[in-house]
């Protein structure tokens, strides 16, 4: 089960990056992607993390309803409420920038041995700006597994495991840096799966 608060957070970042997604150069200088890949040498273990960012501009904010009105990239209007969890709404003012960055990402390496195979654990984390500050913070969520390699083929890429729940699934794998391990597997093998995604929000004053 997802984080309430991370589930809301991945929320207002679509709602910044729904009009920004088909823009052009207009919208760079206010939106970003980038994919970071984090191979190792002896091709046990892969990793790779997308990140996001875009920045909206305050527009208005009503402390009494906790509603703030953010300008997207592309001049359109979006009102968000703040939820109780976020501390020092006070502190923002129109003008301010918010910037959100979304992280997304899958780990693989080989298990130890008697990894166990019948558990899926699933870990959370929030971070907020103390007291009296502009408003910060982050959510995340990670979550892992150990699967079974049933069979691999390396000419297609392409690998069947079994995960905790005794399913069998067929994965085309397309990042060089997991095809780079996927040479290293045999069936028996176990390769612990971690997934995670994370949100971070701050706001800054409009003269930054």
């Amino acid at each position: 089960m997802k984080h309430p608060m991370a589930s809301a957070s991945v929320l207002v970042l679509a709602l910044l990056l729904s009009a920004c997604a088909t823009q052009g150069d207009q919208a760079r200088t206010d939106t970003s992607s980038s994919q970071q890949a984090a191979p190792n040498t002896q091709g046990d273990a892969a990793a790779t993390v997308t990140v996001s960012q875009v920045t909206a501009t305050v527009e208005a904010v009503d402390l009494a309803t906790r509603m703030v009105t953010l300008a997207r990239p592309d001049g359109k209007s979006v009102v968000v409420q703040a939820g109780e969890q976020v501390r020092n709404l006070a502190q923002v003012k129109v003008g301010d920038k918010v910037t959100v960055e979304y992280y997304e990402g899958l780990a693989a390496e080989i298990a130890p041995p008697g990894a166990a195979l019948d558990e899926v654990e699933v870990t959370g984390v929030v971070a907020r700006s103390p007291r009296g500050e502009r408003p910060a913070g982050t959510v995340g969520e990670a979550i892992k597994a150990t699967v079974v390699i049933e069979y691999v083929d390396t000419l297609r890429n392409v690998v069947h495991f079994t995960g905790p729940l005794g399913k069998t699934r067929i994965v085309k794998v397309v990042q060089p840096q997991f095809r780079a391990m996927l040479k290293t597997l045999k069936p028996g093998d176990q390769v612990t799966l971690t997934y995670f995604e994370a949100v971070a929000v701050n706001v800054r004053p409009a003269s930054d």
